[in-house]
C-alpha cells in the first residue's frame, strides 16, 4: 500500500513537471527511479498513463482521468502528515504575500489572520504582476484572474465587478451618457499595467475599447478614483473600491446595460509542496475560507 502511495505520488509529480528528470529533481530521485515507480503504478492499475517519446511526456486518456483522483489522494495524505506534524507547534516565522493593488479588496479579509496568530510576521507586496511564487519566495498571492500552473494550487474565493462611473460634476458639465456612442466624444480616464504595460480594455456590447479615447492614462487605482470623483473625466473601476463614493453620491454608475463580462474571478494561489510549515499551512486554511 505505501509503495502505491509513493507511486501515485511520484506520477502526480511527472505530470505536473513534465518530465522524468525534473519530476525526479523535485523529489530527489534519479530520472530512472521515477520511471520505474510509474511503469509499477501502470503495472498496478492496468493501462498506461503516460505517452513516452525522446521529445517529451503527455498524459494519455486514462492518465487524464486518473491523475484528477491522484491528485486528491496527494492533497490529503499532504493536510494529513501536516497536520500531525504541527499539532504541538506554536506558529511563528515570516509570510510573504502577493496581492493585486485593488483597494479595499483584500486586507480587511485577511485583518482576522493577523488578529488570530499574531506571532506570524506578514510581508505584503502589491503588485498586478503573476509573481513566481517560488522563485521569488511567497508562500502565496491573491489574484485576479488565474493563468493555469501545474507547480501551484489554486483556489477561487469570488468575483471582482467592475463598473463604469461618473461623477455628477461632470455629468452636469458635460452632458448624460446614453449609450457607448456617447462615450466617443467624452473624457476617459485609463488604467495601464504597470506589468503588462497594457491598457486595460473596457467590456463594452458593441465598441471595441480600442475606438476609445485615451484622454487620461495611468496605473493606479486610487489616482483614477479621485480624477472620476474630481470631474476629470469617466472611469472603468472595481466597485469594491468605490463603493463609499456610489453610496455617497459622489460618483454614479453608467451604462450598466450596455457592458458585459463585468465580473472577474478572484483565486487564492500557493505553491505546490509535500510538506508546508505550520504557518503555511494556517495560511492556506485560512485563504480557503476567504469569500469575497
Amino acid at each position: 500500500m505505501i509503495e502505491s502511495l509513493s507511486a501515485i505520488s511520484v506520477f502526480v509529480k511527472v505530470a505536473q513537471m513534465g518530465s522524468f528528470v525534473s519530476a525526479g529533481r523535485a523529489l530527489g530521485l534519479s530520472a530512472s527511479a521515477v520511471g520505474k515507480r510509474v511503469t509499477s503504478l501502470e503495472s498496478s492499475v492496468g493501462t498506461q498513463l503516460l505517452q513516452r517519446n525522446t521529445r517529451r511526456i503527455s498524459l494519455t486518456y486514462d492518465g487524464e482521468r486518473f491523475l484528477g483522483h491522484a491528485l486528491r489522494i496527494v492533497e490529503e495524505i499532504e493536510e494529513m502528515q501536516n497536520a500531525m506534524h504541527s499539532a504541538n507547534q506554536e506558529p511563528n516565522g515570516k509570510i510573504r504575500i502577493s496581492i493585486a493593488p485593488v483597494p479595499n479588496l483584500f486586507i480587511d479579509k485577511l485583518y482576522g489572520f493577523l488578529e488570530k496568530y499574531k506571532n506570524i510576521d506578514i510581508e505584503f507586496d502589491f503588485s498586478d504582476r503573476f509573481v513566481d511564487l517560488v522563485g521569488e519566495n511567497f508562500d502565496a498571492a491573491l489574484r485576479i484572474g488565474h493563468k493555469q500552473d501545474g507547480n501551484v494550487r489554486c483556489h477561487q474565493i469570488g468575483d471582482m465587478v467592475n463598473v463604469i462611473v461618473a461623477s455628477p460634476i461632470y455629468l452636469s458639465n458635460f452632458g448624460n451618457i446614453v449609450n457607448e456612442d456617447d462615450l466617443l466624444s467624452h473624457k476617459l480616464i485609463h488604467y495601464r499595467s504597470k506589468n503588462s504595460g497594457l491598457i486595460q480594455p473596457w467590456p463594452l456590447a458593441s465598441k471595441r475599447s480600442l475606438d476609445l479615447p485615451h484622454s487620461i492614462i495611468c496605473n493606479d487605482i486610487d489616482t483614477r478614483i479621485k480624477l472620476a470623483v474630481k470631474g476629470a473625466g469617466i472611469a472603468y473601476l472595481p466597485a469594491v473600491s468605490i463603493n463609499m463614493h456610489l453610496e455617497t453620491g459622489e460618483l454614479c454608475t453608467i451604462l450598466d446595460d450596455q457592458i458585459t463580462d463585468t465580473r472577474v474571478p478572484i483565486h487564492a494561489v500557493w505553491p505546490y509542496a509535500h510538506r508546508y510549515s505550520l504557518r503555511q499551512r494556517l495560511l492556506i486554511d485560512y485563504l480557503k475560507n476567504i469569500q469575497i
